[in-house]
């Protein structure tokens, strides 16, 4: 199978799509212990760009338990104002600059050698499987996520963003991805799952597990 033609029948597939609906769900383990949990059902019409979440999280990190829902509907908008905007802005020109070339190089890069690892393979079903794992992140493309976990960290409260001050500290770890499509080329169902250790600044080493899932409702 063309994995390069598959992909791009999916994309278009999913680009022709009024309306994606599902659920969405995050999960963080330290030591074992559940510290975030999140659960989206949502909605999202990509012609009017009106999103309906029903949004569930529970946080248990270092000592703070908070627990929030919520339903929120919203419009999307080319605008200058608003949380995401200034995020963007802040973390592109970090440091008042764009990175350069070099950085531009890299991210290309990794892109084509995760091309390059996907396995795409045909189910007894007739679906397809979309499979990466990866073992070792490349150390350069560890800084560039670090960084970009610190920036995005300055915008968010610590029940926010506990997740992203434990991505800081990784030390090694396994990353897996796997997306189940039907013949149609819809997408069924998409698993990340990341195993990884920690060292964190009082030299104690943690184990950190992760899986995010999001179920497409077809």
């Amino acid at each position: 199978m063309n994995k390069i033609k598959f992909l791009y029948d999916v994309v278009k597939t999913l680009r022709d799509k009024e309306i994606i609906n599902g659920v969405a769900t995050v999960e963080v383990q330290k030591d074992q212990a559940k510290v975030f949990y999140l659960k989206n059902q949502f909605q999202k019409n990509l012609v009017t760009m009106q999103t309906t979440a029903n949004i569930t999280s529970e946080v248990d990190y270092e000592g703070r338990k908070v627990k929030h829902q919520s339903t929120t509907e919203c419009t999307n908008v080319c605008s200058g104002n608003g949380m995401h905007h200034r995020l963007f802005k802040h973390i592109h020109h970090a440091g008042g600059k764009c990175g350069g070339i070099k950085v531009k190089l890299t991210k290309l890069a990794f892109v084509l050698g995760l091309l390059s690892d996907i396995k795409v393979e045909e189910q007894a079903d007739k679906s397809v499987l979309v499979s990466l794992e990866m073992t070792e992140l490349p150390e350069d493309i560890k800084t560039l996520i670090q960084e970009k976990m610190s920036h995005a960290e300055a915008y968010h409260n610590q029940e926010q963003c506990c997740c992203m001050k434990e991505f800081c500290c990784i030390e090694q770890g396994k990353f897996s991805f796997a997306m189940t499509a039907n013949k149609n080329y819809e997408i069924e169902k998409i698993v990340i799952t990341f195993d990884g250790v920690q060292n964190n600044e009082a030299n104690e080493r943690h184990v950190l597990d992760i899986v995010a899932e999001v179920q497409f409702n077809i």
